[in-house]
């Protein structure tokens, strides 16, 4: 008896091995939200009065960065879209915007640049191409990014360049000008001469 039933139960199951075809999904006992229902752009729905399942934004929303104002400031350029060559006026360069600097610096810049500027970070030593030099005035890099505008830095930085990724959503606005002041201060010192130091103190130098 036993044996004619899994004789059965064996022969139905082989029918449902003959390839037909079903509109229907398969049976999921567990989804674990794998198959949330979701609707698709331009669709239809009878949940709005509509019936569209696109909403307009509400009065007075404003994109994801689109809603900074100061050129200056917020994108590192004039009114006629150039770079500016100066710091912001909302941008006081000081000793604690420069410690601040080099403290964003060393997180966010020194595993490709080093804290050095120079290019020989740790991910560099592991096998990334190495990035231009940002302090050494001998190298056709070095002597770009040097005299380069100080908006054209922070422009990158916001967005990216080449091999190097966008920094807007992990570096503050604020952040990335007191970056850009402290690779100054980084630039200066990795080049500095007698005529840097004040008269009066010319002659502690070494």
């Amino acid at each position: 008896m036993n044996r004619a039933l899994i004789l059965i139960v064996s022969l139905f199951a082989l029918g449902g091995c003959r390839g037909d075809h079903f509109t229907e999904p398969p049976i999921h006992f567990n989804p674990n939200m794998d198959t949330q229902d979701y609707y698709k752009a331009y669709g239809s729905s009878e949940l709005f009065a509509d019936g569209r399942t696109m909403r307009e934004p509400p009065a007075g929303a404003v994109a994801r960065g689109f809603g900074k104002t100061d050129d200056a400031y917020d994108r590192g350029t004039d009114e006629f879209g150039e770079f500016i060559t100066s710091f912001p006026a909302q941008v006081s360069v000081s000793r604690p915007l420069l410690q601040r600097g080099q403290e964003r610096f060393n997180i966010y810049c020194t595993p490709c640049h080093d804290r050095t500027g120079s290019g020989n970070g740790i991910v560099v030593q592991r096998g990334l191409n190495k990035p231009p030099t940002l302090v050494d005035p001998k190298d056709v890099n070095g002597q770009r990014i040097i005299k380069m505008p100080v908006g054209e830095i922070f422009h990158t930085i916001t967005n990216g360049k080449n091999t190097m990724p966008a920094y807007r959503g992990q570096i503050p606005t604020a952040d990335r000008w007191a970056i850009i002041a402290y690779l100054r201060a980084l630039q200066r010192s990795q080049n500095a001469d007698i005529s840097d130091v004040p008269a009066a103190d010319r002659g502690k130098v070494q």
